[in-house]
């Protein structure tokens, strides 16, 4: 799942000799590699999204809060490492008792009613307090499809639930939690009632409850 990398086959083959001329094991010469020396580091950008939609609304007492988002990582990781990032800071900076993140591609839809099934490449749920909402038991679910978009930006492939353990691991790489960047797709936030069936039905689309 995570990304594959590239390096100069003369690089690879002046660091092999060297590696092997000392006796170092390949496990020793991947742990203590310099990163720009990791194949591909810095080839990949990855990791910039806009919101294409976001809004809250309360059930009875609890206030929630969803947001789709545009991306242009390709791999599943990193479309959930995305995820995870908007919603801890949509979290931290408006306080929601329930976030939901929804991943698109950017070369996807952007209408709203085409949001939806294969449209998705990934679905971040966020708790802080599991206790204060109805919705769920537990901090995070996250649900993913387990491939690349298309050309189109859809995903087809195995819709996978992650464990919490991948979760708590893709947490922890985390080092600087922020929001989407640029302007939104279709213009201002909105604060609107929706349509928790709707939701519902988009949440299934991922295999969802």
């Amino acid at each position: 799942m995570f990304r594959l990398f590239r390096v100069s086959r003369k690089l690879v083959l002046l660091s092999g000799g060297f590696l092997l001329f000392l006796g170092v094991s390949g496990t020793a010469a991947l742990v203590f590699a310099p990163a720009h020396m990791i194949p591909g580091y810095g080839d990949t950008i990855g990791g910039h999204c806009k919101t294409v939609y976001q809004s809250d609304f309360r059930r009875g007492e609890e206030t929630r809060l969803i947001a789709v988002i545009s991306t242009d990582d390709t791999e599943p990781a990193a479309r959930v490492r995305t995820g995870v990032r908007v919603a801890r800071h949509l979290s931290e900076t408006l306080n929601p008792d329930l976030v939901i993140v929804q991943v698109s591609d950017y070369r996807g839809p952007t209408a709203r009613a085409d949001l939806r099934g294969s449209a998705l490449g990934a679905e971040i749920v966020y708790a802080p307090r599991p206790s204060r909402s109805l919705a769920v038991s537990k901090p995070w679910e996250v649900r993913y499809v387990d491939s690349a978009p298309t050309a189109t930006g859809h995903y087809f492939g195995e819709r996978v639930d992650m464990p919490m353990l991948m979760i708590e691991a893709i947490n922890r790489e985390i080092d600087l939690v922020e929001g989407c960047h640029g302007e939104m797709i279709d213009g201002v936030l909105t604060s609107v009632a929706v349509d928790e069936d709707e939701m519902a039905a988009e949440s299934a689309d991922l295999g969802g409850h």
